[in-house]
């Protein structure tokens, strides 16, 4: 009676044990690692001298105006990844779940291709034929019409534009993906009674498509933002974080700090922060998600 009682309890255990013993060494071990060092002055090539100074790492890095810069830098890169897939995202998969749209699975196939790319190779490519002064296809495009293209990674002005586009055209086909599986599931009785009651496309969009899947948006919306947050291989490989430090996103200072500096513990700090900010990002996120839900419900 005892042992069924025990197993009851316990059975459920022994299904995600292995994933917490995962999350626990991929996860959870690092970041209590980059914890302590974020209070410790570290070098690189001496490990074996640590010294505590508490919160001291966080207090410079935040009067650093370099660290100020690279914050701004980080959000403007997230802001715009965001808004462009969301927008561009649901402008293809609304496009495509049309009923009239013939080989959906060959320009779902089509589309999908930027995001099984690494990000070190669509840096590179974007880098050498599309972004290039003379003979890349952004500024070949642009003197076809008339006009002379700017030198779009060596110009502090339009730097962090290009590399947050390039991102996003990597990350746009997850949103594509989502919300094309979302909108697959609106019966199609609400798009006829919008037609009869004689919404056009764009109120059809706006009263009946998005509050339908704003729960699908906030979900890729948050995976969108992380990975924008955290992106470091596409704009270094474009780059390196330059001119100046127009496209010095924090995980790039971080490495600069760590690397460059040899100042690990300061690293760390940088790296650490992030991890706050999302994690504050995410709980506004989870916040938002159960509102929706309970009005939705």
């Amino acid at each position: 009676m005892q042992n069924n009682f025990l197993n009851r309890y316990t059975r459920g255990w022994y299904f995600v044990l292995p994933g917490l013993i995962a999350m626990l060494l991929i996860v959870a071990f690092p970041l209590g690692i980059a914890a302590r060092f974020s209070l410790h002055d570290v070098l690189l090539y001496d490990f074996d001298n640590q010294w505590f100074v508490g919160i001291d790492n966080y207090i410079r890095a935040w009067s650093d105006p370099l660290f100020i810069n690279s914050v701004k830098v980080t959000a403007l890169f997230t802001l715009a990844n965001t808004l462009g897939c969301l927008l561009v995202g649901l402008l293809v998969a609304f496009m495509l779940s049309g009923k009239r749209i013939r080989f959906k699975a060959g320009w779902m196939a089509l589309f999908l291709l930027p995001f099984v790319m690494t990000p070190v190779i669509v840096g590179i490519t974007w880098r050498l034929f599309m972004w290039e002064p003379d003979f890349g296809v952004i500024n070949q495009i642009l003197g076809f019409f008339g006009m002379t293209g700017p030198y779009w990674l060596t110009d502090s002005s339009t730097a962090l534009f290009a590399t947050a586009l390039t991102n996003a055209w990597h990350l746009t086909p997850m949103a594509i993906l989502v919300l094309y599986a979302a909108l697959t599931t609106i019966p199609d009785d609400m798009y006829e009674a919008a037609k009869v009651d004689g919404a056009g496309a764009f109120q059809t969009l706006w009263y009946v498509v998005l509050p339908m899947i704003r729960a699908h948006i906030l979900f890729v919306s948050i995976i969108i933002m992380t990975s924008a947050f955290r992106e470091f291989d596409m704009v270094y490989t474009m780059t390196g974080g330059g001119p100046g430090r127009s496209t010095t996103v924090m995980s790039i200072l971080a490495y600069n700090r760590g690397i460059a500096n040899q100042d690990m513990g300061m690293a760390n700090t940088i790296a650490f922060t992030m991890f706050m900010i999302m994690a504050v990002v995410a709980w506004l996120y989870i916040k938002v998600y159960k509102v929706n839900k309970e009005a939705s419900a």
